[in-house]
């Protein structure tokens, strides 16, 4: 059973070795996403409040700043709003160009009201082209313009990784026994071996929970563009998709009445036919992983009537979990420090894929040396 356990997981780990590595160097990088922005983009991705402004800082109005985007942007449609109150990242508007499914992102002070960039493609960003390799390899698109070969490529690595690091625990089932043991002075395939062993075995609950939640976003997002819009082209909006009268300052204001202790931080506007508007936020619970999109509210796109209200911290422990593979998937549940050991971990399946590769090239030679 070990042996032939041996033999799929090096298998499979040699046919996954380059897109693992793919995916360990760029999801170490991105973790820091929002810092790396800021760094390269210090005058788009982030303000430049002090701390004591940004204790009195107040969002302008919020159809104020809507009519200035439309107005800047008249060939665009808003599709979704990402909004920041702490003075120190600008909010990121989303917007779809009219007569194309192509989306864009533009940065806006909401404090002063100044838009900070132009619209750009969502690729034409460092850490936004990143961020498709690392999902889809850049692949999707291949063949016909709606394909997403790059994400079920990514939901299959994500299996395997996943498989690789369960088999990897059997195998060296009795890895406390060895948990500081690193042989020097040996072979290169021992210490090679003993160094696979090691980093698979500390950094195994957290490449784990990476595989888990890999699996499930890459499922997601194949499952919504493969079965949910099937056949069906994108929809190409030619003009904004709510009514003329809806208010969307009343809207925000409202959701926080709605849902006890709410914080808006996402606005999705309908960018689609039967898509509501929906105000996506936060409320503080006993769940140090829940996701700043746990609780929504939603209202309908022609008159800003209400729908729903949900909040997240009464729902089912089935949602909660799938809430909260947001923030295991990035590591930013705890702060700096969870961010810093992901981006740490985060190297280990390219050293594992290095170690791992060297134990299995110096094992494949010594038959061949024997048969000599």
């Amino acid at each position: 059973m070990r042996k032939k356990l041996l033999k799929y997981h090096s298998y499979l780990a040699l046919v996954a070795l380059l897109p693992i590595i793919i995916i360990s160097i760029t999801g170490s990088i991105l973790v820091f996403k929002t810092e790396i922005d800021q760094w390269l983009m210090p005058q788009v991705a982030s303000l430049s409040y002090s701390p004591q402004q940004s204790s009195t800082l107040e969002r302008a109005g919020h159809n104020n700043l809507q009519d200035h985007i439309e107005n800047s942007f008249p060939g665009f449609i808003i599709g979704s709003w990402e909004i920041f109150n702490d003075g120190i990242e600008a909010d990121r508007v989303f917007l779809v160009k009219k007569g194309s499914h192509d989306w864009y992102k533009v940065h806006l002070d909401p404090f002063s009201g100044e838009i900070l960039d132009q619209p750009a493609v969502m690729e034409s960003q460092l850490t936004d082209w990143l961020v498709s390799l690392h999902y889809t390899f850049l692949l999707n698109g291949i063949g016909h313009e709606d394909s997403q070969w790059g994400t079920f490529i990514g939901l299959v690595v994500a299996l395997i990784f996943t498989f690789l690091g369960i088999s990897g625990l059997i195998i060296h089932r009795k890895f406390w026994q060895q948990l500081f043991l690193l042989r020097r002075g040996r072979s290169i395939r021992v210490f090679s071996g003993d160094l696979h062993r090691l980093i698979g075995t500390w950094s195994s609950p957290v490449l784990l929970i990476l595989g888990i939640t890999g699996i499930y976003f890459n499922t997601i997002a194949y499952y919504h563009e493969v079965f949910e819009h099937g056949d069906e082209p994108h929809f190409e909006p030619q003009e904004k998709l709510y009514g003329n009268n809806v208010d969307f300052q009343q809207i925000l204001f409202d959701s926080q009445q709605q849902l006890d202790q709410f914080t808006p931080t996402y606005l999705l506007y309908p960018f689609e036919p039967e898509v509501n508007i929906t105000v996506f936020g936060f409320q503080p619970s006993n769940n140090p992983f829940a996701s700043n999109y746990s609780s929504t509210v939603t209202y309908k796109a022609e008159n800003g009537d209400l729908v729903l209200a949900f909040d997240g911290r009464k729902a089912s422990v089935t949602t909660q979990v799938f809430d909260s593979f947001r923030e295991l998937h990035f590591g930013s549940f705890a702060g700096l420090g969870s961010k810093i050991a992901w981006s740490f971990f985060g190297l280990a399946p390219f050293l594992l894929a290095l170690s791992g590769f060297i134990v299995w090239l110096k094992r494949r030679r010594k038959p061949a040396r024997a048969k000599a």
